[in-house]
């Protein structure tokens, strides 16, 4: 825990200028993405300070909404992009295909395009510095990140005058002929190559610089060599004409179902901190997006209620009917004499475990013992608690014209079909 607000939960990336974490934000109560510096070093503070101070609200740029600092760390927090990068991306995917590198020059143009209105220069594009959205097989969605050694033009430089600053093989030319100020021509060099190490990202360094430098269409389409090509340019000004056209001239080339890359599987951004069969964590849009439609689960019109658990209730209803017809066997036929002795201690019918009838009565001297007449059976039906009066309702598998048996005489239930049935006469009826 870092000030009081953000919390650790685990680390993502270590770059020059610190190291990053997916954290929860418990003032804002989101995740985000929290870049951990020391304030310990010169370097990184001027970074923070540099960082921190640069604010964006654009579809493709990733600025910082908030900050913290305690002890030696401060703490830079921005929207977590749980899609991982384009470093990784090509880790995972390998070269990307011309159509694939057409719609991420065309995102990664218009947000340079914003950047540099303001007035600021990246210094710093490369794979690793684009994030990406998790966007499945969909159409991939990015943000320039990381603008720690960024520079404006009417603010203070916060390195050395003179100092080279960026990642080799990423250098526009001029940059080798000190000295030279920042200046948006040379992220757009960059970009080029960013472009050209998509396509071939077994090269680095020296190597990638003379490819570029020596750039031939190798079966490329024309629009996208001919943007690279305006991109890599030694002279500056050739670059800002490929970029104001490259939207215009990629255009064909993007395909609003999703992509494919070189290999000719499917490019697929998936979400790097989803776990298997667990509750997404939720993360709120930022102020400057509209947040997305709440959605509520509804039952249907017509659903039933939840049927009730089917063994307690049957024992209570066995337990009831059987009271019931004790107390009948007993007091019931008062008027035709006592019961015999037979009669009273014989044990309760059981049922035929193949037809669920109730067997035929044993004979008997006596009249206690001998079956119930058709009237007698009417007179248990309808002295016994219905479900209904007792405040439960059941839902029953039963059909119509079923068999029922002599524990469920006078039960009424919601059938299999959605009818209301009543056991009457050992049969299921409406």
């Amino acid at each position: 825990m870092i000030a009081g607000r953000f919390e650790l939960l685990e680390h993502i990336a270590t770059g020059g200028s610190g190291s990053v974490f997916r954290a929860r934000d418990l003032a804002q109560h989101r995740l985000c993405a929290a870049k951990v510096m020391r304030q310990s070093y010169s370097g990184e503070i001027l970074r923070f300070v540099r960082e921190q101070g640069v604010k964006f609200d654009h579809r493709h740029l990733l600025t910082p909404y908030g900050w913290a600092a305690v002890d030696d760390r401060v703490v830079i927090a921005t929207r977590l992009m749980a899609g991982g990068n384009l470093s990784a991306a090509l880790s995972d995917h390998g070269a990307f295909s011309a159509e694939l590198v057409a719609e991420v020059l065309t995102q990664l143009l218009d947000g340079l395009a914003h950047v540099h209105a303001a007035g600021w220069v990246h210094r710093d594009i490369k794979p690793a510095n684009v994030l990406l959205e998790p966007t499945g097989t969909g159409v991939p969605q990015l943000r320039l990140a990381d603008f720690g050694i960024a520079s404006h033009a009417d603010q203070p430089r916060l390195t050395e005058s003179g100092l080279v600053v960026g990642t080799p093989g990423f250098l526009a030319p001029e940059l080798l002929r000190l000295p030279v100020e920042p200046a948006a021509a040379q992220d757009l060099y960059a970009a080029g190559v960013l472009a050209v190490q998509l396509l071939h990202p077994e090269l680095r360094g020296e190597a990638l610089s003379e490819h570029c430098r020596a750039l031939q269409a190798e079966g490329l389409p024309a629009a996208l060599y001919g943007i690279l090509r305006g991109l890599l340019d030694t002279n500056p000004e050739l670059r800002h004409r490929a970029a104001a056209v490259a939207a215009e001239q990629l255009a064909p080339l993007r395909n609003a179902r999703g992509y494919m890359v070189a290999s000719g599987e499917p490019f697929e951004v998936f979400d790097h901190f989803a776990l298997p069969d667990a509750e997404p964590e939720p993360i709120e849009q930022s102020p400057a997006e509209e947040p997305a439609p709440s959605t509520m689960v509804r039952r249907a019109p017509n659903s039933r209620r939840r049927a009730l658990p089917w063994a307690p209730l049957l024992a209570l209803l066995a337990a009831v009917l059987l009271g019931v017809l004790s107390l009948w066997l007993v007091f019931g036929q008062a008027g035709q004499g006592a019961p015999s002795q037979d009669s009273v201690t014989s044990s309760p019918p059981t049922l035929d475990d193949q037809s669920m009838q109730p067997p035929a009565p044993k004979e008997s001297a006596g009249t206690t013992g001998s079956a119930p007449t058709e009237r007698e059976s009417e007179a248990v039906t309808s002295t016994s608690p219905t479900p209904r009066e007792l405040g439960v309702e059941l839902d029953s598998t039963a059909v119509e014209g079923q068999a029922c048996t002599v524990l469920e005489a006078g039960l009424q239930v919601n059938g299999a079909d959605g009818q209301t049935l009543v056991c009457r006469d050992g049969v299921w009826r409406s």
